[in-house]
């Protein structure tokens, strides 16, 4: 198996036409490229929140990974918010629990 890296580095407006179409792999993308690259804080956050009550896996994981970047690159997060949403998302798919943990650190380490 190889891995293909892919840069998901889109602009703001890219990113919300993304979220638009309703198509997962699109609005997976978009939540990672929000996540490094956003420079709206509080726009991330709100977006990342959204998208953790997705019914499909694999968004909500973005979501959670994003959250993490966030966390990061901007040494806040409105944590009476992130951590119902988090505990939540562990309930609805026990598959990310680890993926939360992961951000758990990183929130933890960067804010």
């Amino acid at each position: 198996m190889s891995l293909i890296y892919h840069d998901p580095s889109i602009s703001h407006d890219e990113a919300v036409g993304l979220f638009d179409s309703g198509l997962e792999k699109n609005i997976v993308t978009a939540l990672i490229s929000i996540g490094l690259n956003e420079q709206d804080s509080a726009w991330a956050q709100t977006i990342c929140l959204k998208h953790l009550e997705s019914g499909t896996q694999s968004v909500a994981a973005a979501a959670i990974t994003a959250l993490g970047h966030v966390a990061r690159r901007f040494g806040e997060l409105e944590m009476q918010a992130v951590m119902p949403a988090l505990d939540s998302v562990k309930g609805k798919f026990p598959a990310l629990e680890a993926t939360v943990a992961d951000t758990l650190d990183d929130i933890e380490m960067y804010t």
